[in-house]
């Protein structure tokens, strides 16, 4: 019975507009390993709008660059090519989502809130374990935006109030699947898949709730999770140990040790307590990016 449902949302995510042409040349240049810093200028120099958030983002103060960034070329090379692809990226998925009724404004600045949050708390985890820190950005950036285009298919029928913000436990998630026949974890997946986004992306935001797939791409949901979990802990706003962080994180993740180990990912390096510092440093310091990426 919810078979027909599942298919109707699955074939209304496959409709919506293809990503602006910047988007698709930034991700052409990026995947050809022949292309210079010059052909990813060439790719992004006519969105001028573009542009402006990028020179924005590196000069805010959460790049903490010593000297201001005054052209594109400069930004491309201070930065380096996948962070520029992450800031088009996050930009023109964040942009797709102006057209949602006024009505429901406050509950969706709650969700990029969040959101961006999460981001932040993947970037700072990603670091710690050597990882490419801004692709873990842009996942937890993203990490819900089946939420939102859910919302655009079904109208009213998703209750923004109960399903935009708040914890997405197994509870809620079955819920979810009851109602709607899919969650917004697989909607999520199926929409950056038609954006022809990276597939570290697409693992990181279908499986961010489930752990499975393709387990070269498993440590990006992971972190995801714990990410989500530390900007969930930062929305409650208390002041928390590491022993305190640790019971939690079991509580709402028991095999996350597991899969930790599975992914052969250090665990002396996770140090929650100081994450969570870190987390509150960077939320203060980049308040200013969502907006950049919204504008």
């Amino acid at each position: 019975m919810n078979e027909p449902k599942a298919l109707s949302i699955a074939q209304q995510i496959e409709a919506f507009p293809l990503m602006p042409i910047t988007v698709s040349k930034v991700i052409e240049v990026i995947n050809n390993p022949e292309s210079s810093a010059n052909d990813l200028v060439k790719a992004i120099l006519p969105d001028q709008v573009m542009c402006i958030s990028i020179l924005k983002i590196s000069n805010s103060v959460l790049y903490g660059r010593p000297k201001q960034v005054t052209s594109l070329e400069n930004a491309v090379t201070v930065l380096g090519f996948n962070e520029i692809q992450n800031i088009v990226l996050a930009k023109a998925a964040v942009k797709a989502f102006k057209q949602i009724p006024k009505d429901h404004k406050k509950d969706i600045e709650v969700l990029w809130n969040h959101a961006f949050t999460c981001g932040l708390a993947a970037r700072i985890i990603g670091e710690h374990i050597n990882q490419p820190s801004g692709q873990f950005f842009i996942a937890g950036l993203l990490h819900d935006i089946g939420k939102l285009a859910m919302l655009l298919i079904l109208g009213e029928k998703y209750n923004t109030s109960k399903w935009l913000s708040g914890l997405s436990n197994s509870t809620k998630l079955k819920e979810e699947k009851e109602a709607f026949a899919i969650t917004h974890d697989e909607v999520g997946g199926r929409l950056l898949k038609h954006w022809q986004f990276p597939d570290t992306l697409i693992a990181a935001v279908n499986y961010h709730h489930a752990i499975h797939g393709n387990s070269n791409l498993q440590i990006y949901p992971l972190v995801i999770q714990v990410a989500d979990f530390l900007s969930l802990m930062y929305d409650q706003n208390e002041a928390v140990d590491e022993q305190t962080l640790k019971t939690a994180l079991h509580d709402h993740l028991p095999n996350f040790e597991k899969q930790w180990h599975q992914q052969n990912l250090p665990m002396e390096e996770i140090t929650l307590e100081s994450w969570y510092a870190w987390l509150k440093v960077d939320r203060a310091h980049g308040s200013d990016i969502l907006d950049i990426l919204a504008s």
